[in-house]
């Protein structure tokens, strides 16, 4: 179990490091957006491997039995978490929309060079046309952060939420053992309590005897 989780850590090290090379490697300004569409799909792809091998590693580490690990490296994936969502993918989104802005201003630069009857009004148009799509992909960028600090949060919740299942299973458990020896104890007890009246009865019964047994004496000498 260890060793594959630590095939899982390895492997999440080595994609996280590849994607962060290749956002690092993009260049808005180079005017080539072909070349930045592919880096980035690219990249999208690594997010998509991180996400899976979290996933891995959350239920890998769910399934070991010692508290003190299971702690250890559940902290540890919250941090890779941490990492994934700040190096990776808010970067990702925020790239992905300039690069589109991008795209979008070259092919309104390009309509207008090529068209010269085109009025004053209709540029004007154009050009609040695109502050509007700027603004909502600034709003795309800004909702696609929180909706990503969510999953974050929300994993973390789960996380949380396994581990009070896994502290009410073994309760429940401790329960149901201690339920057992309360019943053993039971019966121990009846059992000693008719061992108590039955020698009872035969102390009475030998006292009795005894009785008897002086009374006959008595008489014999009178």
């Amino acid at each position: 179990m260890t060793s594959l989780l630590d095939t899982y850590e390895s492997e999440f090290k080595t994609t996280y490091d590849r994607g962060v090379q290749l956002l690092s490697s993009i260049n808005l300004t180079s005017g080539n957006s072909n070349n930045n569409n592919i880096v980035l799909k690219q990249v999208e792809n690594f997010k998509d491997d991180l996400i899976e091998l979290i996933q891995q590693m959350e239920l890998e580490v769910n399934s070991i039995g010692n508290t003190a690990i299971k702690i250890k490296n559940k902290t540890k994936i919250r941090n890779y978490k941490d990492q994934l969502t700040k190096n990776i993918k808010i970067p990702l989104d925020k790239l992905t929309n300039d690069n589109l802005n991008n795209q979008n201003r070259d092919e309104l630069l390009s309509l207008n060079d090529s068209d010269n009857n085109i009025n004053s009004e209709q540029r004007q148009q154009l050009l609040q046309s695109q502050q509007i799509l700027s603004k909502s992909s600034n709003k795309l960028r800004d909702a696609s952060q929180i909706a990503n600090e969510t999953e974050g949060i929300g994993a973390e919740i789960m996380l949380d939420l396994r581990s009070q299942r896994e502290t009410l299973e073994n309760a429940r458990q401790t329960l149901f053992q201690a339920d057992g020896y309360v019943d053993k104890s039971i019966k121990t007890l009846k059992t000693m309590t008719r061992r108590l009246l039955a020698n009872k009865f035969i102390s009475y019964a030998i006292i009795a005897a005894l009785v008897l047994l002086i009374l006959l004496v008595l008489y014999s000498k009178f």
